[in-house]
């Protein structure tokens, strides 16, 4: 559908991606002293086929939810962007990961391959049996690491998705339960909010739109900041064609960011109608789902009928009375949504306008990773975590899988090393039920 426009937008350049278009992701093979891969030709290639494959693969998801706004491939080194395995010099043990980056960024530097220079992602992939590493995934947030413990090679293609997305700067997304559709009675629940990946959805699932936002990944034609009353026509998130695609719209102090989902390609089969986001400080890579309906089914497993029970349907309203916005769904349907938006007070326009010569205004979305790191509970900055570790503000690392409960400091050596590589961090777990097959959650 074409962009349909009544009220207050202007027009200002896209501020420029916070990343590099083509992104160079060097996987690496690690042996420890005390274990190594088994079978290292048939791990090299199921690890290829994981990270590089044209389909079911961590670039093909993220080429398709960017819309070629982004593009994913193997790093120069090694044999289709997979090198080793290369032999470390320590014992698997205690899962030291900041070690773990420091010996193999120095591996790569001795066969002329830097950050950088070579690489923007490095994910280093390990035997996890004697390591004993009490996560699934690991990912730097903000940064460019992340770490992969396997048997044979074999990855689950959501935590790989989910940690790549905690190197965009996302932290995981839970939801918002409001007693009303008032957006002052909304309280965190730290329930995932299944709408991507970074929060319980799966590979069947894209990013949210403000997700999209952080990383620069809507244009400015596609994401349109409000600043007066107005009625928008939303197209789905992920859909073909051009058109608006996310509402960000001012609430005091705070951000309501709307969106329309809908099935396209292989994202969002599950998933459609009107959902809106809470964001806080401008961290648009730590938003949080408004949930207006208590009996909803949450619960990814559930089918069609109940995958997205949760979205905000025809007549509803969010309302915050203190800072006279109102926002209502008008209709929803058939690939695209009506959306009221009243600010100040002033009623929105009956219906959508077409647009006018002045376009909207550009996303001045945080690129900065969101401060302090989250557990399973939503802690945040100075509150301590499952098994009293506090977390400290900065980019973060965050886990998905094992015991909450556990959390280390990095070595100063590994401090340094990842400060060079773009991100200060701390670590954060989030427990997440040991599977076969388990998604992040």
């Amino acid at each position: 559908m074409s962009l349909v426009l009544a009220g207050g937008v202007s027009s200002t350049a896209l501020a420029a991606d916070a990343g590099p278009a083509e992104r160079r992701v060097q996987v690496v093979m690690l042996n420890f002293t005390d274990s190594s891969f088994p079978d290292p030709a048939k791990a090299k290639s199921a690890l290829q086929k994981s990270y590089f494959g044209k389909d079911n693969s961590l670039t093909s998801y993220y080429n398709e939810l960017t819309r070629g706004a982004t593009t994913f491939k193997p790093a120069s080194g090694g044999e289709g962007g997979v090198i080793g395995p290369i032999n470390i010099d320590m014992s698997a043990a205690g899962c030291d990961t900041g070690k773990m980056n420091g010996l193999t960024q120095k591996a790569l530097s001795d066969q002329g391959l830097t950050w950088g220079k070579n690489f923007d992602h490095l994910s280093m992939v390990f035997p996890g049996g004697k390591a004993g590493c009490s996560f699934g995934g690991l990912g730097a947030v903000g940064g460019g690491q992340t770490w992969v413990p396997t048997g044979d090679g074999s990855v689950d293609q959501t935590v790989l998705a989910h940690e790549f997305g905690h190197n965009f700067g996302y932290m995981h997304q839970n939801r918002i339960r409001c007693a009303s559709t008032d957006l002052s009675t909304c309280k965190d629940t730290g329930e995932n909010s299944r709408k991507t990946v970074m929060g319980g959805g799966g590979l069947g699932v894209g990013i949210t739109a403000p997700e999209q936002i952080h990383s620069k990944w809507l244009s400015d034609k596609e994401a349109v900041k409000v600043t007066k009353s107005g009625t928008y026509t939303l197209r789905s998130l992920y859909g073909s064609g051009k058109g608006l695609r996310a509402l960000d719209i001012p609430v005091g102090s705070d951000r309501l960011v709307v969106e329309l989902r809908g099935a396209s390609g292989t994202l969002d089969k599950n998933l459609k109608g009107v959902h809106a986001y809470r964001v806080q400080n401008n961290r648009y890579g730590d938003a949080r789902l408004v949930d207006t309906d208590r009996n909803a089914d949450h619960q990814p497993d559930s089918g069609p009928a109940n995958a997205d029970s949760d979205s905000l349907k025809a007549g509803t309203k969010l309302t915050d009375k203190a800072n006279k916005v109102e926002v209502k769904v008008v209709k929803s349907g058939s690939g695209q949504a009506t959306v009221a938006v009243s600010l100040d007070g002033v009623p929105a326009p009956a219906q959508a306008a077409p647009s006018t010569a002045e376009g909207p205004e550009a996303q001045t979305g945080s690129s900065t990773p969101a401060s302090g790191a989250e557990d399973e509970t939503g802690a945040r900055d100075g509150v301590r975590a499952k098994g009293g570790a506090e977390t400290k503000g900065g980019a973060d690392l965050a886990a998905t899988g094992g015991d909450s409960s556990t959390m280390w400091s990095l070595t100063a050596g590994g401090v340094v090393l990842f400060a060079a590589g773009g991100a200060f961090v701390v670590r954060s777990r989030r427990k997440r039920t040991a599977s076969s097959g388990a998604h992040a959650r």
